[in-house]
Parts: C-alpha cells; sequence; structure tokens
C-alpha cells in the first residue's frame, strides 16, 4: 500500500463530506460524531477554495488506491497580526490506523509549510488520546495549557490538552 498524498481539490468536496462523516463514528476523539458533517457539497467546495485561495493554510488528502483515507488541515489566521498561526488537525479512517499514514501526512505538510508565514501551529486533543498525543510530541509539539472540559462524550466530560508547534 502506497500513500499518495495531494492538496485538496474542489472536485474532492463530496468525497470529503463522506470521508468526514465517516471518521467522526470511528472514535470518540473527534469534535464531532458520525454524520455530524454538516455541511452541503457547494458549502465544502466553498471551504476548500478558502484553504486553496489562502497563502497560510492547507488541506491535504491522503490515498491509498483511490480511497481517502487521511485528511489533514492547517487553517492559517487571516488578521494581519495573526497570519503566524495555523490551526492544526488531522484525521485517519480506522482502518488505517498504526500504519505510519499521520507521520507521513505530517512530514508533508511540515515540508509544504516551510515558505509560508506560519510560525506557530496549535491543535487541542482529547486528554486520554495517547495515540495522538504521542505522534504531536514525536513532531516536537509542546503542551501550553487544559481546556477543562472540552469534550463531552456520551455525558462524560474529558479535557483538551492545548499543544503548539513552533516553526523556526
Amino acid at each position: 500500500m502506497e500513500l499518495f498524498i495531494s492538496e485538496a481539490e474542489i472536485e474532492d468536496a463530496s468525497m470529503i463530506i463522506d470521508y468526514l462523516n465517516q471518521v467522526g463514528g470511528e472514535s470518540d476523539n473527534l469534535t464531532y460524531g458520525l454524520n455530524e458533517c454538516y455541511l452541503n457539497e457547494f458549502e465544502e467546495m466553498e471551504v476548500i477554495q478558502d484553504f486553496i485561495d489562502q497563502e497560510n493554510s492547507l488541506l491535504l488528502c491522503g490515498f491509498i488506491d483511490d480511497e481517502l483515507v487521511s485528511l489533514l488541515s492547517i487553517q492559517g489566521e487571516q488578521k494581519e497580526r495573526l497570519k503566524h498561526i495555523g490551526h492544526f488537525a488531522i484525521t485517519v479512517k480506522k482502518e488505517y490506523w498504526n500504519m505510519g499514514i499521520a507521520s507521513m501526512m505530517m512530514e508533508e505538510a511540515l515540508e509544504m509549510i516551510k515558505e509560508t508565514s506560519l510560525k506557530v501551529l496549535d491543535l487541542e486533543v482529547k486528554e486520554d488520546n495517547l495515540s495522538a498525543i504521542n505522534l504531536y510530541k514525536k513532531f516536537n509539539f509542546q503542551e501550553i495549557g487544559r481546556y477543562p472540559q472540552m469534550f463531552n462524550v456520551n455525558q462524560k466530560y474529558y479535557d483538551a490538552l492545548l499543544m503548539n508547534l513552533y516553526i523556526d
């Protein structure tokens, strides 16, 4: 299995919606659940176009045999004083966990953003999502704080760790 990574294109909108609706139901680690992508295809096309148009934003798709198996986003702030900050998120379909896909996606993204204005990537991760926390630490993200009770999963609250990556 070979992972092919490319920037999202407008034509990927429907596939991305289907992907998000699926991965939302595969774990309790995301901010959304099964079928909670409420955008229609046109709205998703607009989101993708925004990523394409913004110099400090990136939306990457990871494919194996034409199947979308991973999505990585870095959404850069657009206010002039904050353009150095990007909000980071990554997902991988459950059947492809523990295959190094997230690491490959992150390596590609970090290489691609070198020529942008981004100096800080931030993220929130559910406190018990140890696989993700370890992945982020591997790429030098640092824990900078906590967001108490950010996640409410099945009427139980979980903190989020706030993590940043500082880019030289």
